[in-house]
């Protein structure tokens, strides 16, 4: 199943109600701008001055609250999963979010780069039927590391641990959801942490987290052995062949195989599952002596010469007795990239960090107003990839596709009779510097490439007497 229609913010925010009917319009106005030139400045995006001045008075108004702007875009999400069948997956992350001038925002804190910032652990629903369609943000925490007293001008969290937002979000994401709506939360190798395991097992919450850690465990035969050397003894449920996409190197040197530089190529991949009485770690007595966890273990047994194997070892709530139900489980811990893909989009598609606000305040504010846009640029990624063959129509407006196809035949570029949602978004790319011998677009030359074309759509309709 599919989504009908683009992810678009005169939905997501068209019924939003933040207690004075002028501050929804301008709301709404300044979401649809922003929506229209996604990477250009506020300046260029709302087009005058008078225009940029309304925005930086409602980003400074006391009644405009970040995060009830951003609970109207999580509720459109959370009506997207519904017409989803109801099941999805809730894919958790962090990302540092900095910001560039002399001095530190109000409420934010100094990056190790020296810049203003804050954490952004977010929450991304994207479907469970397989094909990872994005839905949106359904939870998001600022996190500052600041003192006690300097947090107290903040509306960002501080945390004597802050490993503490992981549970804290899968729990505000589970008080949330609407009770037809199941939830699987995925988490990367990050979410590997004995405290978030036993609360989403004594919650019965149903999640897959990557582990990373070495674990402790009771043997079948009572005594105290080790995760990883027991995992030669898991039942190989299948053997998958998967498509490994290229991996650059880090800047910064790691002894870490799963961020190896790699090269494009094909893995085989065998997929065993067991079970495990995890201990609890030493010298802990916080928490529940052990829990037990389903485990899927996914290696490559017989990688190239001189490439480092993939190996994931995968903790699930769901059952792992069958080839279909494993494959599942590694199919939901497959999407968690998207995550990433998101942050790109804001970051670079929307230009988030780019942005000249004053106060964390402020900039949570742009977060939210941001967040259905970069979902929608994801969105618009994800039809390429998936329905490449749609009508263009999906995604953008009769008048636009005309505007589009004008712009293309003056190039020499004339678009088909009835063009598909690939060759729009080509298009769209190439006005961003897109260059054909490049498998996609990459979130900049996107960004690019709609910011140029709603220049030339506005001048479009402009010719044509449009309102």
């Amino acid at each position: 199943m599919q989504l009908e229609s683009l992810i678009d913010v005169r939905n997501d925010l068209g019924n939003i109600s933040l207690g004075d009917i002028r501050l929804n319009r301008r709301c709404q106005r300044i979401a649809e701008a922003l929506q229209d030139n996604p990477t250009a400045s506020f300046t260029a995006a709302l087009g005058d001055d008078a225009a940029t001045e309304g925005l930086y008075r409602f980003l400074g108004n006391s009644k405009v609250e970040w995060q009830r702007v951003l609970d109207e875009h999580r509720d459109a999400s959370w009506d997207r999963a519904i017409a989803m069948e109801g099941h999805v997956l809730a894919i958790h992350d962090t990302t540092m979010c900095q910001f560039g001038g002399e001095s530190i925002r109000q409420g934010a804190f100094r990056t190790s780069k020296g810049k203003s910032g804050y954490l952004a652990h977010t929450c991304l629903a994207v479907s469970a039927d397989g094909s990872r369609q994005p839905l949106g943000v359904v939870g998001m925490l600022p996190v500052v590391r600041l003192s006690v007293e300097q947090s107290k001008d903040s509306p960002g969290l501080t945390y004597e641990n802050e490993r503490q937002r992981w549970p804290d979000l899968v729990g505000i994401v589970e008080d949330e959801k609407p009770t037809d709506v199941d939830i699987t939360h995925v988490m990367d190798s990050e979410g590997d942490a004995y405290d978030l395991l036993e609360f989403m097992v004594s919650q019965k919450f149903d999640y897959v987290v990557r582990l990373c850690k070495e674990r402790r465990l009771l043997t079948h035969d009572g005594e105290v052995g080790l995760l990883k050397p027991s995992l030669k003894d898991a039942t190989i449920q299948l053997t998958r062949s998967v498509a490994l996409s290229a991996r650059k190197s880090k800047k910064a040197p790691s002894n870490s195989t799963r961020t190896a530089e790699r090269d494009e190529r094909s893995a085989t991949l065998e997929i065993r599952t067991t079970t495990a009485n995890i201990l609890r770690p030493e010298g802990s007595k916080d928490y529940l002596s052990a829990l037990h966890l389903r485990i899927v273990h996914v290696i490559e047994p017989n990688p190239p010469k001189g490439e480092v194997p993939v190996e994931w070892i995968l903790a699930t709530s769901h059952p792992v007795d069958t080839p279909e139900q494993a494959a599942a489980v590694v199919d939901a811990y497959r999407a968690r990239w998207l995550i990433e893909e998101w942050f790109k989009s804001l970051k670079s598609g929307c230009a988030y960090q780019k942005r000249q606000l004053g106060s964390l305040d402020t900039l949570l504010t742009a977060f939210s107003l941001l967040a259905p846009i970069a979902t929608r640029l994801l969105s618009i990624r994800w039809f390429a990839r998936n329905e490449p063959d749609r009508p263009a129509t999906d995604i953008i407006s009769p008048a636009e596709l005309e505007c589009l196809r004008l712009i293309e035949k003056r190039r020499k570029r004339p678009l088909p009779k009835h063009p598909t949602v690939r060759e729009v978004l080509f298009a769209v790319a190439r006005m961003g510097g897109f260059l054909k011998q490049n498998k996609s677009p990459g979130w900049q030359t996107l960004g690019r490439g709609f910011e140029e074309f709603q220049t030339m759509f506005d001048m479009f309709q402009l010719m044509n007497g449009a309102k």
